[in-house]
């Protein structure tokens, strides 16, 4: 079956991490099989020399950091810091047909080599990459952008998704976590299988149920090129934004008390910011479920991401 991933930014998100020139501008990528992407010619490997990418305490990357971009019209804002990070979703893969090419670090994609692109956590950034499906693990380094795919949250190398068993089918669900020098060794919950039966991730893309789809944030189209990243024009005023202009977000309105409980966990393991359940009301039968108050509308921003990211429509509430 034929997927697709999302697209890289192009070499201006490069220059924008605060150099006036920067590495060229590459391709926009696809995962899987997208056009002519795909595994390379010979898929024979040598896995004894294949090993997982290893922690380091490094700076950020000069190139890749900025403090948010736009790709496909949408803004995204990239995280002070990884630590502690976990993310659930969907996980594609791009191969040949970008092997070579300048990522957004500035170096050059090697399919061989143990990377992966994130859309927002710094450059560079180890992670560990759980296939839910078979429980597999690898370790990767963050050194890319993207994809800008709805549901999707880590384009992997091709070895990367060969060790996960994903190259047949082009996604899978995973679960993402940092990893670092003093962590890399410690034990890892989602090493082996649970006792329960296996959560049905496919569907991340989906609004939970009962949500109200009134509004619902769609997936970045998928293009040739990604548009190159643009500066912050505005940011030292946006950042200094009352609370009155950083309005709640409503992320979906149930019919029953156990689905908008659910619906708060699930919201509250993003990490977007407080999350309440609105009772039913005078003119209103349906529980709400609401993330913020906000301190900015930088702050709302992000957590508007990081919702959409987990799967949830989202809608602000106007006052």
């Amino acid at each position: 079956m034929r997927r697709i991933s999302g697209l890289v930014v192009l070499g201006g998100l490069l220059a924008l991490a605060g150099c006036a020139s920067g590495p060229p501008a590459h391709k926009s990528r696809g995962g899987g099989y997208y056009q002519n992407d795909g595994p390379p010619d010979d898929t024979h490997i040598d896995w004894s020399k294949v090993h997982d990418a290893v922690p380091k305490n490094v700076p950020p990357s000069k190139y890749g950091n900025p403090t948010s971009y736009t790709a496909l019209g949408k803004r995204y804002y990239v995280l002070k810091s990884a630590k502690g990070f976990t993310q659930t979703g969907l996980a594609s893969w791009y191969g040949r047909q970008f092997d070579g090419g300048r990522t957004s670090s500035g170096e050059p994609y090697n399919m061989f080599a143990m990377t992966a692109a994130h859309k927002r956590l710094p450059i560079p950034t180890w992670v560990r990459v759980t296939n839910l499906d078979n429980h597999k693990q690898v370790v990767v380094k963050i050194n890319d952008r993207g994809p800008f795919h709805k549901g999707r949250i880590i384009d992997l190398s091709y070895v990367a998704a060969r060790r996960l068993g994903i190259v047949g089918e082009g996604s899978a669900p995973v679960r993402i976590r940092t990893v670092t020098p003093a962590t890399i060794n410690q034990p890892d919950p989602d090493s082996q299988p649970s006792s329960g039966p296996a959560v049905p991730l496919r569907r991340a893309e989906n609004p939970p149920e009962d949500a109200d789809t009134g509004h619902t944030t769609s997936g970045a189209p998928i293009a040739r090129n990604a548009p190159a990243a643009t500066p912050r024009t505005s940011g030292s005023v946006a950042s200094s934004r009352r609370v009155a202009n950083a309005a709640p977000l409503q992320i979906g309105a149930f019919s029953s008390a156990g689905h908008a409980s659910r619906a708060k966990a699930k919201a509250r393991a993003t990490g977007a910011g407080p999350v309440a359940v609105i009772p039913p009301s005078a003119g209103m039968r349906l529980y709400r479920v609401r993330v913020g108050p906000f301190n900015s509308l930088a702050a709302q921003q992000r957590a508007k991401q990081q919702l959409a990211d987990a799967g949830f429509p989202v809608r602000e509430i106007k006052r």
